[in-house]
């Protein structure tokens, strides 16, 4: 084989992993829609895009694909710089972002995780962006955070579309309806007994 056909087969496989690399969907979620969606079947489910866009600075472990949970089961897995599009069912359930970071002395990452509480409504579009969160001593994680449509293509610089979002792409759309303020449940503070369950924040005084 030529060295000049191996490059093109290297360069080939390295694009290959770059278009796949972006967004791993768990197709066996009970509240995902399969298959395509057009504009008969559009208003029975939420269309909603994931975003993570790539940080200016690394953080590490932070910085690995993050685990996505929906309804306590696995829904998506996300490299930074991309953004994906999921048809789910109505229904409602908390969002979960899990992670890794490394945290005050201990040599070991440990994970951690941010959750908000979502309704998908059928025929509205969410855009949750999977916001990478600098707690310094606490460590890094992702908060699951609403957004518009505006604020969304605001975080498409350092982004490519993956998955179905290749075919509906946040820059080509002009309005969406967005949804009710009342599908967008508020969260507790990023207290980190809350967050860091497994670590004893607590030192009784001797």
């Amino acid at each position: 084989m030529s060295s000049k056909k191996s490059w093109a087969m290297l360069a080939l496989a390295c694009g290959l992993l770059w278009l796949s690399g972006c967004a791993t969907v768990n197709e066996k979620h009970p509240q995902l829609m399969l298959g395509e969606v057009t504009a008969k079947n559009a208003d029975q489910v939420a269309s909603v895009y994931f975003i993570r866009p790539k940080p200016y600075k690394t953080k590490g472990v932070a910085n690995d694909p993050v685990r996505i949970e929906y309804q306590g089961k696995l829904l998506l897995k996300m490299d930074e710089g991309s953004y994906t599009l999921l048809h789910i069912k109505p229904s409602k359930g908390l969002v979960k972002v899990f992670s890794k970071t490394m945290f005050t002395n201990d040599k070991l990452p440990i994970e951690v995780w941010r959750a908000r509480h979502y309704k998908f409504i059928p025929g509205k579009t969410y855009f949750i962006y999977i916001h990478q969160i600098n707690e310094e001593f606490r460590g890094v994680f992702y908060d699951p955070e609403p957004v518009s449509l505006r604020e969304a293509k605001t975080l498409l610089e350092t982004t490519r579309a993956a998955g179905a979002a290749r075919n509906a792409p946040i820059d080509k759309l002009t309005e969406v309806e967005a949804p009710p303020a009342s599908a967008l449940e508020g969260q507790e503070p990023a207290l980190p007994e809350n967050i860091y369950k497994q670590e004893k924040y607590l030192h009784k005084v001797q």
